[in-house]
C-alpha cells in the first residue's frame, strides 16, 4: 500500500538552499528513518535497487522552484512510500510532533496530511497529458548510463512499469515489447531544459513543461491502454525517471481522453 505524505511547514527563518530542496527533503526523510530505525535506514541507504519512496522538492503553491525560504512564510513538500511499515513509521513520528528539523532550523509544523492509495484503476486512455513539474530526465545503463533529458514514451513508461512492478503488481512482459515498438507516441511538447545541483559538484539537467501523447490506431491494445492508465496514476505519486528520490521527475496528468 502506498502511504502520501504532504508536510505543510511556517520557516522559523529565511535561508537560502544552497542545492535543490529536494534534496534537502530526501535527507530530511532518511534523518527521520534514522530516529525510527537505524537499521532500516542504513540498508535503505546503501541499497542500490529501486529505493521504496519519492519526495518533492520544497513548493509554495504551485512554485516548484523554490530556492529559498522566508522567515514567516508557508511552505510544503511531500512523502511518498512504497511499503506500508514505513509510512505508519513516519505517520506515528509526524503526527507526535508540533515542530520539524528541516534545513538545518526548526520550523512550525502547520500540517501533515496522508493518503492511502492501495489501487489503481485502469481506463482505455487514447490520449493524455503530462505536466513534468520537476527536472525529469531517463538513464540508458546499456549505454554507459547514458542520461537523456527527453520525454522518450518508451524510457518514461518503463521507469514506471519498473517500479510498478517491485512493489504494485506483476505486468505481461509483451507490454514493454510495445513500448519498444512505439505503442505510444509523442504528439506535441513545450518544454525547456533545467540544470539543478544534487549536491556538491553533482549536476544533473532534465526537462519541464507539458506534453501530449497518444496511442496511434495502428498500436492501440486495450490491455495496454488500461495499463498505461494505471501507470500514469501511479506516476503521480512515484514520479518517474531519474533522480526521483530527490524530487526529481514529479508529474501530473493534465487530461486523459478515453477511446
Amino acid at each position: 500500500m502506498i502511504v502520501h505524505f504532504t508536510i505543510n511547514f511556517v520557516a522559523s527563518e529565511s535561508r537560502y538552499f544552497w542545492m535543490y530542496s529536494g534534496a534537502y527533503v530526501r535527507g530530511f526523510l532518511y534523518w527521520v528513518l534514522r530516529k525510527i530505525n537505524r537499521i532500516l535506514a542504513e540498508e535503505l541507504h546503501s541499497n542500490k535497487g529501486l529505493a521504496p519512496f519519492a519526495t518533492s522538492p520544497v513548493f509554495k503553491g504551485e512554485d516548484y522552484c523554490v530556492g529559498k525560504i522566508v522567515e514567516g512564510e508557508k511552505y510544503s513538500f511531500t512523502l511518498t512510500t512504497f511499503v506500508e511499515e514505513i509510512g505508519e513509521a513516519l505517520k506515528e513520528y509526524l503526527t507526535s510532533i508540533d515542530r520539524i528539523f528541516f534545513a538545518g532550523m526548526l520550523n512550525e509544523l502547520e500540517k501533515v496530511e496522508v493518503r492511502y492509495v492501495d489501487e489503481f484503476k485502469g481506463e482505455e486512455v487514447r490520449k493524455f497529458k503530462i505536466k513534468f513539474l520537476t527536472p525529469c530526465y531517463f538513464r540508458i545503463p546499456n549505454l554507459g548510463y547514458r542520461f537523456v533529458p527527453l520525454p522518450i514514451p518508451q524510457l518514461l513508461f518503463r521507469s514506471l512499469a519498473r517500479l510498478y512492478e517491485a512493489y504494485v503488481s506483476s505486468l505481461p512482459k509483451e507490454y514493454r515489447e510495445w513500448l519498444d515498438r512505439w505503442g505510444i507516441a509523442v504528439s506535441g511538447c513545450n518544454i525547456k531544459t533545467e540544470k539543478i545541483l544534487l549536491k556538491r559538484g553533482l549536476w544533473s539537467a532534465g526537462f519541464v513543461g507539458d506534453v501530449s501523447f497518444s496511442i496511434p490506431n495502428d498500436t492501440y491494445n486495450e490491455e495496454f491502454a488500461r495499463i498505461t492508465s494505471k501507470l500514469l496514476k501511479f506516476g503521480e505519486y512515484s514520479n518517474v525517471g531519474g533522480g526521483r528520490t530527490s524530487g526529481l521527475g514529479m508529474i501530473r496528468v493534465l487530461r486523459v481522453e478515453k477511446r
